[in-house]
């Protein structure tokens, strides 16, 4: 009899599993129908437009993997060949599914419905688990999952603004959130969430760290009395961030290399902060409207931040009210009510716009909405009523964004369209001075510039390019290439100078040469970008190892010296 009650909850939990597995399917599809399926065409800004850039991005990762290079620096799909340094400052961690659709033979078309639908379905099922590690509660978790995934700005980023990086670190932010809610609130020793979480987000999308960090500094500050009695708990904070730092070293020790060696068009770009916040009536009425095509956090999240306002008092679990509090006053300084004018030469014009505060006010405010601290949706029916409630308004929104703008209708073909100069409205990864219009125009060939000499058999496979040559006195060649630091001539024969940038000539890659040989130019991975992927590499084996070991308690940690359990 036993056995037999076992097997019967068992087969329910299972049932329970596989048919939310498939309720996240089906929402993650419809999420997408309106804008990716319906008619055959997909709803999009095309030209220089986020969605170009990041599409040329799976499409350069594409084209490396099929030339076997499984790490490539340069996008070299990117401007025809001339190359685009984008993965070290925008990691393709999160572009490799993508990038698998195209080589099993996918359409660029075929490969955004995939790519979304997974990413959908990834938001729903993690969103889901982190509010049910702490709730235990199988329906607040749903709606938790649902308002999240279903929220005005993941829709804005992911449909309108098309920003794949962005929409990725929204997948991993529960995780991060999760870790700092252990930390400051719950069990200190589970700060592991937060190391995995936050460097998910940075190999993700590079300025949503930023907003996580002020998350973290704000929560210190409401729970500083209790770091006063439980200091430890800034313990785990630090341990959390030195492992973070060095499964991250090999996304930021490459980048600060690059910067150190080239002037980037970002390091000239002057901060948006002050024109780029909103009325903060424009913000509450975009968000009532449920719209969208302007940054939002929607009807839903809105209404819960008037609620906030008016009863923050009445909310007893301390976690909860915190987190609510932060998303208010973050939703009122990512309005011009803040003055962003005294923040634009400070280290926070890296967040670009104040608008993408509403990234962690919707997680904030959509863990308010779950834990439901009032008791306003107490029943299981108001739950299902609310779940149903936030598809239906994603529905709608997603049907007026394509019927206001249908000229932005294009068909599957259409779409399927490279353009490969789309590197971004901002241009950031481009050495300064380089004129984007004047390489569109410049043959792909190597030209001599000054000297003389005969040049043919140029050839070009990714980032090697070859050439024979003869007669050549004192020629200086530039190559079809930006002469971003790593690509070097070191496998040329006859005299070939080391390479330089020719930087009266769009940073093209420039080498001289005398006599007869052949000049052979390639990129090679500079020593810190081996050094720090191993020693994130090392990081990582070292943090699973210790996990291993403890989950088979191979060894009792307790016993050793100096690693004894006190309490806090």
């Amino acid at each position: 009899m036993p056995i037999a009650f076992l097997k019967k909850k068992n087969s329910k939990k299972f049932m329970i599993i596989v048919l939310t597995i498939i309720l996240f399917l089906v929402v993650s599809f419809l999420a997408i129908y309106q804008t990716q399926v319906y008619q055959g065409k997909i709803w999009s800004y095309l030209g220089t437009s986020d969605d170009r850039f990041h599409m040329m991005r799976i499409e350069g990762l594409y084209h490396s993997l099929q030339r076997h290079q499984f790490f490539p620096i340069i996008n070299m799909s990117f401007m025809n060949g001339f190359g685009y340094i984008v993965n070290i400052f925008y990691s393709d961690f999160l572009l490799y599914p993508a990038a698998f659709l195209r080589l099993i033979g996918f359409t660029s078309a075929q490969t955004l419905m995939g790519y979304y639908l997974l990413i959908n379905f990834l938001t729903l099922g993690v969103s889901f688990l982190c509010f049910y590690k702490v709730s235990r509660r199988y329906m607040n978790s749903l709606v938790f999952s649902f308002i999240y995934t279903l929220s005005a700005y993941r829709l804005h980023d992911m449909l309108f603004r098309r920003d794949i990086g962005e929409v990725g670190a929204l997948i991993f932010l529960p995780i991060a959130v999760l870790g700092i809610y252990e930390i400051f609130y719950g069990n200190r020793k589970h700060w592991l969430y937060l190391t995995f979480g936050m460097t998910a987000i940075i190999y993700s999308h590079a300025i949503a760290p930023i907003l996580v960090a002020i998350l973290i500094v704000m929560v210190a500050l409401f729970q500083i009395k209790e770091l006063k009695v439980h200091p430890k708990r800034l313990l785990s904070l630090l341990w959390a961030a030195i492992s973070s730092g060095f499964l991250s070293i090999a996304y930021f020790l490459p980048m600060i290399e690059q910067l150190h060696h080239t002037k980037f068009v970002l390091t000239e770009t002057q901060s948006m902060l002050p024109k780029g916040a909103s009325d903060l009536s424009d913000i509450v009425s975009w968000s009532l409207n449920n719209t969208i095509g302007q940054p939002n956090i929607g009807l839903v999240l809105i209404l819960a931040a008037i609620i906030v306002l008016v009863t923050f008092t009445k909310v007893k679990n301390t976690a909860v009210r915190h987190f609510s509090i932060i998303a208010v006053i973050l939703l009122i300084c990512s309005s011009k009510v803040f003055p962003w004018v005294l923040f634009n030469k400070t280290p926070l014009k890296m967040m670009q716009y104040p608008w993408r505060f509403d990234m962690i006010i919707t997680i904030l405010l959509a863990i308010f909405v779950a834990s439901d601290p009032l008791n306003i949706f107490s029943g299981k029916v108001s739950k299902f009523i609310l779940i149903g409630f936030a598809l239906l308004l994603t529905i709608s929104a997603e049907y007026r964004l394509v019927n206001e703008s249908s000229l932005q209708l294009v068909t599957q073909a259409a779409y399927n369209e490279p353009y490969p100069f789309s590197i971004g409205a901002g241009q950031e990864y481009l050495p300064q001075g380089t004129n984007l219009s004047t390489l569109e125009r410049t043959s792909h060939k190597a030209k001599i510039s000054s000297g003389k000499a005969k040049i043919s058999n140029f050839k070009q496979y990714g980032t090697r390019l070859s050439f024979d040559f003869k007669n050549a006195r004192n020629a200086k060649v530039d190559l079809p290439i930006i002469g971003y630091y790593g690509f070097q001539s070191t496998q040329s024969t006859g005299k070939v100078s080391k390479l330089h940038v020719d930087k009266k000539n769009n940073n093209l890659a420039q080498v001289t040469i005398n006599g007869k040989g052949k000049v052979t130019v390639d990129y090679f991975e500079t020593m810190t970008q081996k050094v720090s992927r191993r020693i994130s590499f090392l990081a990582l084996l070292i943090i699973v190892a210790a996990l291993f070991i403890k989950k088979l308690n191979l060894v009792d940690f307790k016993k050793i010296e100096g690693l004894r359990n006190n309490k806090d």
